[in-house]
């Protein structure tokens, strides 16, 4: 698939589907989540990156990591995923993230 196309796809049906199950998905990629956040050590106060941040279940995770003084970006080609990411950061943690 070519971006185009991956853009329609993320934006259309899949993106729709993927969103309406984020807490499920959320839960079944949470220990590779958290393998992942391990690994990667982030320290209070440092700033992130997430490219394909989904419905940003993993993003959120890593501004908590983060801390106030830290900051994290999510950013994804699917509306419907943003706007479920945006969703949670807006009623948790609206000062630690952007979406």
């Amino acid at each position: 698939m070519n971006n185009a196309e991956q853009i329609d796809y993320w934006n259309g049906e899949a993106g729709q589907r993927w969103a309406a199950e984020d807490a499920r998905m959320a839960r079944m990629l949470q220990p590779v989540t958290a393998a992942l956040l391990d690994h990667l050590a982030p320290q209070v106060g440092e700033r992130a990156l997430d490219i394909g941040c989904g419905g940003g279940g993993q993003t959120l995770l890593l501004a908590e990591r983060l801390g106030g003084t830290g900051s994290v970006l999510g950013i994804d080609i699917s509306a419907p995923m943003l706007a479920v990411a945006r969703g949670k950061f807006t009623a948790v943690l609206p000062e630690y993230a952007s979406v």
